[in-house]
């Protein structure tokens, strides 16, 4: 089966502006906090009840866009992974006070 990985943002062209904007949207939030807690790379599949595929896809796209996420196809599925130790790296401590926060007030992940 042919495996793709798509091109993620450079670390060194990542800015906190662009990851918070990102991350403003409550479901890139959501698909975000997830992968943290995960700890591992995702099917697409487990977000299905976010929204409507095509909607998902423009979000994932977005996150991968914004160096977020790095996005892997296997022929017809896509596994997401978090960038969690390249950003940890350049900003120490963000996604964990991010996700933590999240999960704390939100039920839904």
């Amino acid at each position: 089966m042919k495996q793709k990985l798509l091109l993620s943002v450079d670390l060194d062209k990542i800015e906190l502006p662009q990851i918070l904007k990102s991350l403003s949207d409550p479901t890139r939030l959501s698909i975000v906090a997830t992968l943290y807690s995960n700890n591992k790379e995702c099917s697409c599949a487990i977000f299905e009840h976010l929204g409507k595929k095509s909607n998902l896809s423009q979000h994932y796209r977005n996150l991968r866009l914004n160096g977020l996420i790095s996005v892997r196809r296997s022929g017809i599925h896509s596994y997401l992974n978090l960038r969690k130790k390249e950003l940890n790296q350049k900003f120490p401590g963000l996604l964990e006070n991010i996700c933590r926060n999240w999960k704390h007030n939100n039920n839904s992940i």
